[in-house]
């Protein structure tokens, strides 16, 4: 073991190391997975328990590599906690990716087993049969992007800018916004629903791309996020800038604002995974612009009176990659912490 403990200095070993773990765990996994799954439906709980085992006894032996007896009880613990939580997201995606890859008989017959024929070609149906309101696949892409990432945008720079304002800067009623936010956060949806839809329709906002401008509204929950924030910078950059001769402007976007960069990153993907999914607003709201997520919902229903759920499982995994590939890519802007400030006080 010292020898090992001596082997593991070199980084590059290490990495080989880490690697070839994690890729045989992976790969014994799968393999009771396929031959489970090809077998029976039943073996299906087996086969995860079996790629479980494995994985944690691979991680047991990293622990105990690393760490003391008593030291390793407690992180094998935590170790297997999450290595369950984890295994069951992913499954819920392996699933789904092999249903879109089954037909229809299969998917109500046999909907834990494994294809007994990969259709893969199910995935490139998609984009052929999923129209919905004279939209195609890639017409719904378009609205979703525009609503999704642009709407986010300017509703969290909205909310930013408002909060900076209102916390920084005192002049009659700025103390009003945050109770003023809290009482109309409490209302239900059923009470202003109905009265949001009839404004929208008045303004022409309903089945409209000009309904972006409601992005333009900062009171929202963000605004609670950055107003704590700003609450917690230092002037002194503000005042430190002044003397530098740099206006509001330049004091605002320059200097304050680069300081809550993090904070906005964050809200904006979690803004952003939110709207993308967001198929009740869409439904109701933008019946004639179908985004995919609302496009989708109606498109189960034509696909399920067609007893296609091949197709619309297809359909479910391929939107479900700009999220997965946003978490891939930008965990660490959703989990790190955020720097409030340099000053000492």
């Amino acid at each position: 073991m010292k020898a090992f403990h001596q082997l593991r200095k070199n980084k590059t070993f290490y990495n080989i190391y880490k690697i070839a773990l994690i890729a045989l765990g992976c790969a014994v996994a799968l393999a009771f997975a396929f031959f489970a799954l090809k077998s029976d439906e039943k073996s299906t709980a087996s086969v995860l328990l079996a790629g479980f085992i494995i994985w944690c006894l691979i991680g047991f032996f990293e622990v105990f590599s690393q760490k003391g007896p008593s030291e390793a009880i407690v992180h094998m613990i935590v170790f297997v906690i999450f290595t369950a939580v984890a295994l069951s997201y992913l499954y819920i995606f392996f699933w789904g990716f092999t249903a879109g890859c089954k037909t229809h008989t299969e998917i109500a017959l046999y909907p834990m087993a494994l294809p007994s024929e990969w259709h893969f070609r199910n995935y490139l149906e998609v984009f052929d049969k999923l129209k919905v309101a004279g939209f195609g696949f890639f017409g719904m892409l378009g609205n979703s992007l525009y609503f999704s990432i642009l709407g986010s945008f300017i509703m969290c720079m909205m909310s930013s800018m408002l909060a900076y304002v209102t916390n920084k800067y005192r002049f009659p009623g700025s103390k009003l916004f945050m109770p003023v936010l809290l009482f109309t956060m409490m209302l239900p949806i059923y009470g202003s629903g109905g009265s949001m839809y009839k404004l929208l329709l008045k303004l022409g906002f309903v089945n409209s791309y000009s309904q972006i401008l409601l992005s333009f509204n900062g009171m929202n929950v963000y605004y609670i996020y950055f107003h704590a924030t700003y609450s917690n910078l230092s002037w002194n950059y503000a005042e430190a800038a002044m003397m530098d001769g740099a206006n509001e402007f330049q004091i605002y976007f320059r200097v304050m604002f680069p300081q809550v960069i993090n904070l906005f990153g964050a809200l904006f993907l979690i803004t952003w995974v939110g709207d993308w999914n967001n198929y009740t607003s869409a439904l109701i709201y933008l019946s004639k612009l179908p985004t995919l997520a609302g496009g989708i919902y109606m498109f189960e229903l034509d696909m399920v009176q067609h007893a296609r759920r091949d197709i619309l499982y297809a359909a479910y995994m391929i939107t479900a990659v700009p999220p997965l590939l946003l978490f891939i890519f930008f965990n660490n802007v959703l989990t790190n912490n955020i720097s409030l400030g340099g000053i000492k006080e």
